[in-house]
């Protein structure tokens, strides 16, 4: 019987210390972990991972030139039914989630983070 391969995140964050601190939380808990600095980034990610597509996808909502939702909707049009968690530190600014977005408020708690992740991995978003 094979493997299940571990699950792959990609953080999307315009933050450089953020994306190090999640990048090396998340592989310490052993998921797989990309990084992009913005949403333009994060569709050429996803893009190139079509042989081993992302299991989650966890962004910033206020970024430059794509904000996290707009994030969303591009990847999903990629990869339809990929989960997001959308991480702000302002949840009015933010406002409607898509279909099956989770939500989280900075500053963000690994526990809640680590805690979160498992109902949203494997779980398709139609």
């Amino acid at each position: 019987m094979p493997v299940p391969a571990t699950p792959r995140i990609l953080v999307v964050d315009d933050e450089e210390a953020i994306l190090y601190v999640f990048e090396r939380y998340l592989s310490v808990a052993g998921y797989r972990v990309a990084v992009a600095n913005n949403g333009f980034d994060a569709v050429s990610a996803v893009e190139a991972a079509e042989a081993d597509p992302f299991d989650l996808l966890i962004t910033d909502f206020r970024m430059p030139g794509m904000n996290g939702v707009e994030v969303i909707h591009a990847l999903r049009r990629l990869r339809p039914g990929l989960p997001a968690l959308v991480i702000s530190g302002n949840p009015i600014e933010a406002g409607v989630m898509p279909d099956g977005v989770r939500f989280l408020s900075k500053p963000v708690s690994m526990a809640d983070l680590l805690g979160i992740i498992p109902s949203l991995i494997g779980r398709r978003i139609d």
